[in-house]
């Protein structure tokens, strides 16, 4: 029987963000169920949305901005989450100087034309060694475009406004997974171990050479992380093990 899943991608990217990791995914393992991050301007009113929909119980996955939102619907239904797998965020709140510094952002892209992901932001976003790996740049470039200018205002002003989630992290009873990048730039290695040491009995994963997109970027390990877990936490049958010469340190 599959597990239910829902899937909270970052800014400015869609389910197309873990398409590569599903399909690394033994069959059958996972029933995943997708939320576009668009549909209002707060971290609560994303959480309220993403949980008006099915399935009633799910593994919750986020990344980013998925992540915020995330620890936003444990707050509010927590009876209906079963596991929570975390990519490359964190809980903590914007310091004034970062929310200052998006409210720039922000006003720039109302006023003037929305670009997406240009090349000089990529190496921002994705480890340098993907530069050159167009399955994965071209992605984020499209997954941008499909947001677009009004969808990257609404989750800026989201992202900004969010409340610190450090004093809920000790309160999460559900198996945890979090999983990051030694490279990422966006929420580094020592944010992502914040939450992995607050959680009780979390598993933390740090990928080698990896940036702000595990999931997309080394997704064959991810998927190996993920049915590890999923098999070991959640008790589902080693029907298939996935192998990959790469480990996480």
């Amino acid at each position: 029987m599959s597990i239910p899943a829902l899937f909270l991608p970052g800014q400015l990217t869609d389910e197309r963000l873990w398409a590569p990791m599903l399909a690394a995914l033994p069959e059958s393992l996972i029933a995943p169920h997708f939320v576009e991050l668009m549909r209002g301007d707060t971290v609560a009113a994303l959480a309220r949305h993403a949980l008006s929909g099915p399935p009633e119980k799910f593994v919750l996955v986020g990344l980013s901005l998925g992540g915020y939102v995330a620890f936003e619907m444990l707050r509010q239904s927590p009876h209906r989450v079963t596991g929570l797998i975390l990519f490359n965020t964190s809980a903590r709140a914007d310091e004034e100087e970062k929310i200052q510094e998006r409210e720039k952002v922000k006003k720039a892209v109302a006023i003037g034309q929305f670009v997406g992901v240009t090349n000089r932001l990529m190496p921002t976003i994705v480890h340098p060694r993907q530069l050159g790996n167009r399955a994965v740049t071209d992605t984020v470039m499209q997954m941008a475009g499909h947001i677009g200018q009004v969808g990257f205002i609404r989750q800026q002003h989201a992202i900004m406004s969010r409340s610190d989630s450090r004093d809920l992290l000790p309160h999460i009873q559900v198996p945890t997974l979090v999983i990051g990048g030694d490279s990422d730039q966006r929420t580094p290695p020592e944010l992502q171990q914040e939450i992995a040491k607050a959680v009780p009995h979390a598993e933390f994963h740090l990928l080698k050479n990896v940036g702000h997109l595990a999931p997309l970027e080394e997704p064959i390990l991810c998927a190996e992380l993920v049915t590890n877990f999923l098999q070991q936490k959640l008790f589902i049958p080693h029907a298939v093990t996935l192998t990959h010469s790469s480990r996480p340190q």
